[in-house]
């Protein structure tokens, strides 16, 4: 049967659940076709790949971009988002639907990997395609606190929601009054511990320890704090810098580590912003955005973060496993990808006890009370965590190598039961029972 995915495809987040439920998907005899945001297409591919640098090295970029795509086995199945002439789709949800977009092919079924305001949208501008589709329509939906809008059920009278938490279902229950189901994230197979018998790699060089991960990211002996996330309002990068300067100006060997874009929320300013504040910090230029970059000795980058690419996962791998432990006092999750593959290589993580960061944390870690809720633009309900508590259990992990171990061991064995494989095998039956529903 055919399938009709809309989803990011950038290399994580939410990329990273698109990719995996589509080659899945494939893989248990679906005839996928996708809607690729965050995917420049083989052109854009090849042309960012160009780039800057010289004939030779340009060259070696485009041959290893032109390897990746061939061993992709949805290449061929992507029609960009910004083919549309906007960068979701939204255009293109029509035509796909109709079996307009591709030559002789037309859905039997769809998904629609989208958080509630990305939900209404293409609702809203899809010229009711999607409300008078005969087809099963999944949205894998995230919901990223409690206490939803009203409004928001008006969403799930045209498409079928599927949770991707415990939490989340709970949420939608209370909302829809009726069953929703479940399917969790999975933990890639590329997130486990480094050793001498299963190396990762790291611009290509073999790394197979903690410490050689550190020096091959450029922190040699260095205690490192990672969080690897956006840089949005809701993951509360400001408290983030406030639990841990306590801590940094404590052990001098530590560094707090943000693998994230610096400017991502428009009008939210930018996380150089937060380090000019913090004694030590210096100006170092401008970015092309127009605004101050600014360093610290502790509190720093990685700079290896866009929307499209990133890091590949063996990198990904080796920068998780660099770490002491992974900090995140997030207001709530859908999910909390990253911090299930930081849990899947080992590293414990000291997070917000909250939303679905409780069930995909369990006791990989230091689950952190909120002091209160407040009620986001978005009229749902996030949670501002106790900063003070937070601050003491990274202050009590940090010297305690072994405390940290024994944590990271549970967690590894907490997310083994998170896998990709589980959640294709329920989006399958969700989707021919509907097809047969439907038929």
């Amino acid at each position: 049967m055919n399938l009709l995915l809309v989803s990011d495809l950038a290399a994580t987040g939410f990329g990273r659940v698109g990719r995996e439920l589509a080659t899945r998907l494939l893989a248990l005899g679906w005839d996928v076709r996708i809607i690729g945001i965050n995917w420049r297409g083989v052109d854009g591919e090849i042309n960012a790949a160009m780039g800057r640098g010289t004939i030779t090295e340009q060259a070696t970029r485009i041959e290893r971009t032109l390897a990746r795509m061939r061993a992709d086995p949805l290449i061929d199945r992507i029609m960009p988002a910004g083919a549309g002439g906007d960068g979701m789709g939204h255009n293109l949800t029509a035509p796909a639907l109709k079996g307009q977009l591709w030559d002789g092919w037309k859905p039997d079924a769809a998904i629609l990997v989208a958080d509630p305001r990305a939900m209404w949208l293409r609702l809203t501008t899809d010229g009711g395609a999607i409300g008078s589709a005969t087809i099963p329509i999944l949205n894998y939906v995230p919901i990223e606190g409690g206490g939803l809008p009203r409004d928001f059920a008006v969403i799930w009278d045209h498409v079928i929601p599927v949770a991707m938490s415990a939490f989340g279902q709970t949420q939608l229950q209370v909302l829809l009054d009726r069953p929703v189901a479940l399917a969790h994230h999975g933990v890639s197979d590329a997130f486990r511990p480094l050793s001498p018998a299963d190396p990762g790699f790291f611009r290509g060089k073999a790394v197979t320890s903690a410490d050689g991960a550190k020096e091959a990211i450029g922190y040699p002996g260095r205690t490192i704090i990672l969080r690897t996330d956006r840089y949005v309002a809701r993951k509360n990068y400001p408290a983030w810098f406030r639990v841990l300067a306590p801590v940094l100006a404590k052990h001098p060997e530590a560094i707090a580590l943000a693998h994230t874009v610096p400017l991502d929320d428009t009008g939210h300013g930018t996380i150089w912003q937060l380090i000019s504040r913090e004694p030590g910090a210096r100006a170092v230029g401008i970015a092309s955005s127009g605004d101050a970059i600014w360093e610290h000795p502790q509190f720093r980058l990685t700079g290896w973060h866009d929307s499209y690419t990133g890091l590949s996962d063996d990198e990904l791998r080796v920068l998780y496993c660099a770490a002491a432990l992974v900090v995140s006092p997030t207001m709530a999750e859908g999910f909390g990808l990253t911090l299930a593959e930081s849990l899947g290589c080992g590293i414990p993580v000291i997070a917000t006890d909250y939303s679905a960061v409780t069930e995909v944390v369990g006791p990989g870690g230091v689950l952190i009370p909120y002091d209160r809720l407040y009620t986001n633009p978005y009229a749902h309900e996030w949670a501002l965590v106790n900063e003070a508590a937070m601050t003491a259990a990274v202050e009590g992990l940090v010297g305690k190598p072994a405390r940290r171990r024994a944590l990271g061991a549970e967690g590894r064995r907490h997310v083994a039961q998170f896998t990709w494989a589980a959640t294709a095998a329920i989006f399958d039956g969700l989707l021919r029972e509907g097809a047969a529903v439907a038929a």
